[in-house]
């Protein structure tokens, strides 16, 4: 009866073990994509601000040129 007890503790150390990997990896696969969604994220907003500055820089450049055809 003993080595029973001792079977089960083993197999129930055995199914914690192969639950334990399938989270450790599945934590690995989430990190990575929401990393992935970070960045993207990044550099979207990054694409947005740059494209705003170019259109800034565009308008204050062209009322630049407008004045001095005026005056």
């Amino acid at each position: 009866m003993k080595s029973t007890a001792n079977l089960r503790v083993i197999e129930s150390g055995i199914l914690t073990s192969v639950y334990k990997q399938e989270i450790r990896q599945s934590i690995i696969e989430m990190k990575s994509s929401s990393l992935s969604s970070i960045k993207t994220s990044f550099l979207s907003q990054h694409e947005k601000l740059r494209s705003q500055t170019a259109a800034i820089l565009q308008v204050s450049i062209f009322a630049l040129a407008l004045v001095f055809i005026l005056f």
